[in-house]
């Protein structure tokens, strides 16, 4: 820090009043403050409005964002909860749960906002419950189980019920079968 190497962006209210005492000193000996904040790697509009701060006696950094009025409020931030404890077995998820609460005209607030006070509250939504293992359908009895031998198709009435058939090819192109014979089931 200082002479050793540039200083870095966030440093104690401490360390700011030991580079302010060395400025200090060395305006005293006759530099100028911008010379000696080159000296000491310290940018000359930071060592100026550090001064100014420590006329103020504020060198202790405030949080960083100030306060936005746009900023949720602690009766919002109560409502979201409120309505994910009422709709999060319905709605699923924080996308819906936004919706449903400006419908219900009890809090507005983005997706994203909703999603950070829940995860702030440690409340998440329960996963949909996992399928049960489907059982296979046995193969019918009225098919021959050999290669090539059944045909998924669509048909299409042309002259006879079902003299013609049309089949649709992979990449979506009519071809049409003739002869088609179909069994009962």
């Amino acid at each position: 820090m200082g002479i050793g190497g540039r200083v870095p962006r966030r440093v104690d209210a401490a360390t700011k009043t030991a580079l302010l005492e060395l400025l200090g000193r060395a305006v005293d000996q006759g530099w100028s403050v911008s010379a000696a904040a080159v000296m000491l790697d310290l940018g000359r509009v930071r060592a100026h409005r550090w001064m100014l701060r420590a006329g103020l006696g504020e060198l202790v950094d405030r949080r960083p964002g100030g306060s936005p009025v746009h900023g949720l409020l602690p009766a919002e931030e109560t409502e979201i909860l409120a309505v994910f404890e009422q709709w999060a077995e319905i709605d699923r998820s924080h996308r819906k749960l936004a919706h449903r609460g400006s419908y219900l005209h009890r809090f507005w607030a983005s997706p994203s906002t909703v999603r950070r006070v829940l995860s702030l509250h440690d409340r998440h939504f329960r996963p949909l419950p996992r399928p049960g293992r489907s059982q296979r359908r046995p193969f019918p009895e009225w098919a021959e189980y050999r290669p090539n031998s059944i045909w998924i198709y669509d048909t299409e009435r042309h002259e006879a019920p079902f003299d013609r058939a049309v089949v649709e090819g992979h990449r979506l192109r009519p071809v049409t079968a003739d002869r088609v014979k179909l069994r009962a089931a």
